[in-house]
């Protein structure tokens, strides 16, 4: 039996290939490579690999290994979180400004009121919170779970779809960018409450927001003028960069909100410029290829699908996921289409917005280590996850094969009627077509008679 860094290395190397060879699936039939992820590490928990061979699993996840992954994957997340942050550009919304702030709003407001519904409703009937946690607490965890969209994995989905230049690609761009700064700025807030006594949560909470428009006013023009002098240029920027980072997580770890939310807001603020492009450039890669598949797997060897198995809990799994596609898709949808958008558009936006993947599994895993989520629960907001993820490119497809057959029938309907000369032969009347058209895309009346046309 392999013991200490031997093991950890063996499982860090089943990982990463696992993640490779089922990305390489998920990229045969047109779906986000994260889908891949997510279910590598389902195989690699005790669903299914801990279910047929239970010791095996234990041997190569034992508590050593787990504790090392854990750390690992937090360290990870930072670094992602914080390319994230780099990565996201206010400036290159703006245009899409007032339907993007409008989707996001209710895309969050709407499933965050579903959500703490859907707890009150059926607390009683199948707990989803562990003892001790306030229902409130919970209930707003549970509707912020739901409120989350995926950005970096719809932002991934619009490359590989070749979406990026279209309207309503970078209407859902701008309506996720600012539907995840809300959603964590939220999440902060409720981890504060849950961290702390009734008055303590409060102020933590006031605290977080203060500290992070801080960090906003001040920061961001200092790093430009230090910046400016060239104090960044080589490896020694990349290097300062990454302590700032590292400092920030420690600062909103310590505070009693997740330092994941600390490495973003450095991001959003972090200067644009050489040092921003080599961190995307060097660190993202390295970040997706290694630290992505071992959060993913340690998010799967904590989700046991066998806490789904009665029928309760089964009935409560597909009422959540139900609810999940009515309160996303349902409301953004609907939102765009009364800011102007297409029903066809409207609708995209609303699937690309309905992608929960990567970011839904982070939050879940910051309020499993913060006690908020019972295994139930972790197992039903999984599937969630996986589900909504998988939908969005056949959703997307499945509207553009609706516009193009709708485009083609009135494509037919507003074609001339060709003018048809009757054929005559002898001793044989004249044969007479009479095309009626009738307009608002009805169908076409075709009329014939043996009557020779009548002239006045």
């Amino acid at each position: 039996m392999l013991h200490g860094a031997a093991s950890l290395f063996l499982a860090l190397a089943i990982i990463v290939a696992l993640c490779q060879l089922l990305q390489r699936l998920c990229a045969r039939i047109r779906q986000p490579v994260v889908i891949g992820e997510m279910i590598a590490g389902v195989i690699l928990g005790p669903s299914l690999l801990g279910a047929l061979l239970p010791d095996a699993q234990r041997a190569l996840f034992n508590p050593d290994v787990l504790s090392a992954l854990d750390v690992i994957s937090q360290v990870g997340l930072v670094l992602f979180m914080f390319t994230v942050g780099l990565e996201f550009s206010p400036s290159k919304n703006r245009g899409s400004a007032s339907v993007g702030i409008g989707v996001s709003l209710i895309g969050v407001a709407v499933p965050l009121a579903l959500g703490v519904g859907f707890v009150y409703l059926v607390h009683d009937h199948t707990p989803l919170l562990p003892d001790g946690v306030p229902l409130l607490v919970g209930a707003l965890f549970v509707g912020l779970l739901l409120a989350i969209t995926a950005f970096p994995v719809m932002a991934r989905i619009i490359d590989e779809q070749g979406l990026t230049n279209t309207r309503y690609g970078s209407l859902s761009l701008a309506a996720g960018a600012i539907d995840d700064v809300g959603a964590w700025i939220l999440m902060a807030v409720v981890l504060a409450m849950a961290g702390a006594t009734a008055t303590g949560a409060v102020w933590l909470a006031v605290g977080g927001l203060a500290g992070f428009v801080v960090v906003l006013l001040l920061l961001r023009p200092l790093l430009r003028r230090v910046w400016a002098t060239g104090f960044g240029e080589g490896g020694k920027g990349i290097a300062v960069a990454l302590t700032l980072m590292l400092l920030c997580a420690w600062v909103t770890e310590g505070i009693g909100v997740h330092g994941v939310i600390g490495a973003f807001a450095l991001g959003v603020i972090f200067p644009p410029g050489d040092v921003s492009e080599r961190m995307i450039a060097v660190v993202r890669p390295v970040t997706v290829a290694l630290f992505l598949p071992l959060f993913f797997a340690y998010s799967g060897l904590q989700t046991d699908f066998r806490a789904l198995a009665s029928p309760a809990a089964l009935a409560v799994g597909a009422a959540l996921v139900a609810i999940a596609f009515i309160a996303k898709l349902g409301s953004c949808s609907v939102t765009a289409k009364i800011f102007g958008e297409t029903w066809y558009d409207s609708t995209r936006i609303g699937f690309l917005m309905n992608t929960r993947g990567l970011m839904q599994l982070v939050a879940l895993n910051i309020g499993l280590q913060a006690g908020l989520v019972a295994p139930p629960l972790f197992a039903m907001i999984v599937v969630v996850a996986i589900v909504t993820t998988l939908a969005a490119v056949p959703g997307l497809t499945l509207v553009d094969r609706i516009e193009a057959r709708r485009a083609t029938v009135e494509k037919v309907e507003q074609a001339p009627a060709p003018i048809n000369d009757a054929a005559t032969s002898p001793g044989q009347p004249h044969a007479r077509t009479r095309r009626g058209r009738r307009r608002g895309g009805d169908t076409e009346h075709v009329h014939h008679t043996g009557e020779p046309p009548a002239f006045p």
